[in-house]
């Protein structure tokens, strides 16, 4: 990942902030954050002094046309890399002159002045402070709020749009035009991000570009790991829950990472940065805070019931606060109604009796209601009143409350009449972070800008599972806890040297460790099987999994056309913890029934303590090619994950009885992967209009993985009376190289009247996975001994009957374990992704105040993958083609109150998104229409 290292995109940032969420010509308050300065008053000449400075006397080449000041200040940065801040809390008016040709970055910035009635004041070499003329020459302390006037959105998160790498931002105006039913809503507008949805359960499990699970994507709340694991047919195999009511914004570094967060990544990091007190304060009162309350709307509501949230914030350029408590409410829905033709008839097992998936959609989906309430709290002290200094507590609690259920038929004389759901279980999670943020950035030290966290993570479910009956088998009800602990630390440093002529240099480096503990506990019945044989209790493991990570980058910059960056990781793992199975085995000379006529069972145990390391370089180049608005760039880098606790520890039966049963594989060696990327970014002011705006961001992706982890069914186990079945499986790394690829593209337009967004997901290839049955090795046949034994039975009846039983003797067999199947492969990676897209177009009214809007999301359906591949056994990804209207109104009645109206799935259509769960025991159908208010408050 290439790393910023330069504050490039400051302004863009705080224009971001500014722009989100008024959109009208009239003034835009947004708070960019609690800001206290403390600047020594300093004369013209010191000033003349602080611009001789680097960067502030390098020669650039701009061409930027006339228009609004603000656009003017934020190419000036996205140029420069200087960043233009205003503290006095004013509004940034008026039009810049155009600007052609070569010069220094404050004869630009001067001359972008001239016009205004604002003068410039540098508080180091990459910073410039915008003042009014009557205070240019001196900067007292104060806490101050940035103020900005603009005519529509423009800017918004265009600073992603001049990153030489893929990274995507999902903004809080963005969640609010579609309010979240799912978490997974909110990715469904980013390119190359997917998630596995369950829609009863409201955990979130990304993927990005195909990958998924296990670490594999660094799913982490304002930097805080979120590693609850609980193994869950194969679908989701790493859970994070958030509301999305305490999001600020989402932010998705895609491929793999040499910086912080990137510890065992291969296929990104999606970090959910929650709200902070200071986007609620202003210069005029030392407190604010925002009132939401929302609901589904008469018939149309389909299960929408209350969402909403409190929030208090408070402070002083000192210290400041924020307490902010969510509420989410969500009862049974209908699926859509239209277009059921377009589902595959594999859905419900349509093809085998036919009417059953009408009767889905006929039927409310029942368990599906859920409820989710979470608190907030954060504390922050600006050290010294500096907000340079700093020093931030964190506590986020989340309780959700979920139901497992699944349909079964109701006949009559044996002919199918509908379809009635089933409850499974309940669950009941709590998951509680706690992190503690250290910062320190003097702005006259360049070579230092230190952050660094402190965080404890731990995710429970206390599960209820229902009697389970089948022809063959009963279990009794049965209670399960699963819990994940993540301890984690975490620092980093930026240290910038200016060169002249010769370019700009940083160097990034730090280190980050954590520690996952999982601690099972319930009870789970074992009908047919005796418990004081090991490990038969569940599949969620006791274990603990221990990372280290040590990573340098360097980023250089030469004038404003070429950035090359590189890094290297040092990555360190430790697996600890004890499995074992309980295996039918025949040992050598003996019969294969024990005393009691049942077939022999032998415990096995590993006692498991390993640990491997590996360094991982990242390399890449970007360059603008003699265009201002197009910038080009490729990279290269390498990943490596060790196998979890769960992949390795796992044993048990996956529902609680059955001949079903899963095995460890203390033996899996870690994942490694190479990752090429390519791709373009354009941005370009004036397309069609002189105040128009367009970007657009593409990229090729190649991520190819070595011992890709997967679940395979038929598996054999050590010793020659475990022949290969259905019902065993266990982790084991592919044969072959698994590879993910595919085209992204991302494409913004702003006339500020109207504005559009487009994404498009494009998924290539497909992969064979293939293992060796006897993974564990130990394959053997039988043959004779010559040896006859007699054993007494006793038969149900009462009788008993005296059996004769040639011996044998165990012989190995190395040809069996030479054997390769491929094929026999379980969960979401055996199907790529499905191509997706969605494209947005909103007209404003009103000055602004008034935004309304169209969606459009559409799916290919999943690849060819299902066609080519006999899968059909284990009710995989089914995911048809698809496509959806959504509409949103937002309503700006004041500066404070705001109204808004979403409707989703304006035609009614029966779709699954890609990726949801097709499972027979959870056909995860996507809602209907459904109309939901939202009205907001702000003081």
């Amino acid at each position: 990942m290439h790393f910023t290292g330069f504050p490039r995109k400051l302004l863009a940032d705080s224009l971001a902030s500014a722009y989100r969420p008024a959109l009208r010509t009239t003034t835009t308050a947004i708070m960019l954050g609690l800001l206290a300065t403390q600047a020594q008053a300093q004369s013209s000449s010191s000033e003349s002094a602080v611009a001789q400075q680097g960067p502030l006397q390098q020669r650039y080449s701009f061409n930027i046309p006339e228009q609004h000041l603000l656009y003017s200040l934020g190419e000036f940065t996205s140029v420069t890399q200087i960043a233009v801040t205003r503290q006095d809390g004013q509004p940034i008016d008026g039009t810049a002159p155009a600007l052609h040709g070569d010069m220094t970055a404050d004869e630009a910035l001067r001359t972008l002045l001239a016009d205004s009635s604002l003068t410039v004041s540098y508080r180091n070499g990459r910073t410039a402070e915008l003042l009014p003329p009557a205070t240019s020459a001196t900067v007292g302390n104060q806490t101050a709020f940035s103020t900005l006037t603009v005519e529509a959105e423009r800017i918004g998160d265009d600073w992603v749009y001049h990153e030489p790498r893929s990274v995507s931002v999902i903004s809080r105006e963005q969640i609010d035009r579609r309010p979240p039913r799912h978490a997974a809503d909110m990715l469904e507008e980013t390119a190359g991000v997917y998630s596995a949805v369950n829609q009863r359960d409201p955990g979130l499990s990304v993927n990005i570009r195909g990958i998924q699970d296990y670490g594999r994507v660094n799913m982490n709340i304002d930097g805080m790991r979120q590693n609850y694991n609980q193994n869950a047919h194969q679908q989701r195999n790493g859970t994070m829950y958030i509301d999305p009511e305490l999001i600020s914004e989402v932010i998705i570094d895609k491929g793999t990472s040499a910086g912080q967060g990137g510890a065992g990544v291969l296929g990104g990091i999606a970090t959910f940065n929650t709200i902070n007190a200071s986007d609620f304060l202003d210069t005029e009162k030392g407190y604010g805070g925002r009132l939401r309350a929302g609901h589904g709307i008469g018939d149309e509501g389909n299960g929408t019931h209350f969402t909403g949230s409190a929030v208090v914030a408070f402070g002083n350029e000192e210290v400041d606060g924020l307490l902010a408590y969510s509420e989410r409410n969500f009862g049974d829905y209908y699926a859509g109604s239209s277009g059921v033709g377009n589902l595959s008839d594999e859905i419900a097992q349509e093809w085998q009796q036919p009417g059953r998936l009408q009767m889905l959609i006929d039927n409310p989906v029942e368990y599906s209601s859920s409820n989710m309430d979470s608190r907030l709290a954060k504390f922050g002290w600006n050290i010294d009143g500096n907000p340079d200094h700093r020093l931030q507590f964190t506590y986020l609690d989340t309780n959700a409350r979920s139901y497992d259920a699944r349909f079964e038929n109701t006949t009559r004389s044996g002919v199918l009449e509908d379809i009635e759901y089933r409850l499974l279980g309940e669950n009941d999670i709590t998951s509680t972070s706690y992190g503690l943020d250290y910062t320190y950035n003097p702005i006259d030290n360049e070579l230092v800008d230190f952050s660094s966290k402190v965080y404890f993570v731990t995710t429970e479910n206390e599960q209820w599972n229902n009697e389970l009956v089948t022809s063959s088998y009963t279990t009794p009800a049965y209670t399960s806890l699963y819990r994940t602990d993540t301890l984690g630390a975490q620092a980093a440093n930026t240290s910038r040297f200016y060169l002249g002529s010769a370019g700009d240099l940083a160097i990034n480096y730090g280190t980050e460790i954590f520690q996952d503990t999982f601690k099972p506990g319930g009870e789970q019945a074992s009908p047919s099987i005796s418990t004081d044989l090991p490990y038969v209790e569940g599949l969620t493991p006791e274990g603990e999994r221990q990372m280290g990570s040590l990573f340098a980058n360097i980023d250089y910059q030469y004038g404003n056309w070429l950035s090359v960056w590189g890094g290297l990781r040092y990555d360190h793992y430790r697996l600890k913890g004890q499995t074992g199975m309980t295996v039918r085995q025949y040992i050598d000379n003996t019969p294969s029934w024990d005393p009691d006529g049942q077939v022999r069972q032998v415990p096995v145990t590993y006692d498991v303590d390993r640990n491997d390391g590996r360094l991982s370089p990242t390399l890449g180049i970007g360059i603008n090619p003699g265009l201002d608005w197009l910038q080009l760039y490729t990279s290269y880098g390498q990943g490596w994950r060790p196998p979890a606790v769960t992949e390795s520890f796992q044993t048990g039966r996956p529902h609680g009885g059955g001949y079903e049963r899963m095995y460890p594989n203390p033996y899996l060696e870690p994942e490694r992967s190479e990752n090429w990327e390519a791709g373009f970014n354009i941005i370009r002011n004036g397309l069609l209009t002189g105040n128009d705006r367009f970007a657009a961001k593409v990229a090729y992706f190649d991520n190819r993985i070595d011992n890709f982890t997967y679940m395979a069914t038929n598996v054999s186990l050590p010793g020659a009376f475990h022949a290969a079945s259905l019902g065993q499986s266990a982790y084991v790394n592919n044969l072959n190289s698994t590879r993910f690829r595919g085209v992204e593209y991302q494409l913004n337009y702003d006339a500020g009247f109207v504005y559009a967004d487009l994404s498009y997901t494009q998924m290539m290839g497909s992969n064979e996975f293939c293992y060796h049955p006897y993974y564990l090795g130990g394959a053997s046949r039988r043959e004779p001994s010559g040896e006859v034994f007699e054993q007494e039975r006793t038969l149900s009846s009462g009788r008993v009957v005296t059996v004769r039983q040639n011996g044998s003797i165990s012989v190995d067999d190395p040809e069996s374990n030479s054997l390769v199947y491929c094929g026999a492969a379980m969960g979401n990676a055996v199907f790529m992704p499905a191509d997706r897209a969605s494209a947005t177009l909103g007209l404003r009214f009103l000055n602004g105040r008034l935004d309304v809007g169209g969606r459009w999301r559409y799916s290919e359906g999943n690849s060819v993958d299902y066609a080519e591949r006999d899968y059909t056994n284990y009710a995989l990804a089914v995911w048809p083609r698809y496509e959806v209207y959504d509409l949103y109104a937002f309503y700006h009645m004041n500066d404070n109150l705001t109204f808004s109206l979403a409707m989703d799935n304006v035609t009614d259509e029966a779709y699954m998104v890609a990726m949801g769960d097709t499972n027979l025991a959870n056909v995860a159908l996507a809602r209907g229409r459904t109309l939901q208010g939202m009205l907001e408050y702000r003081f």
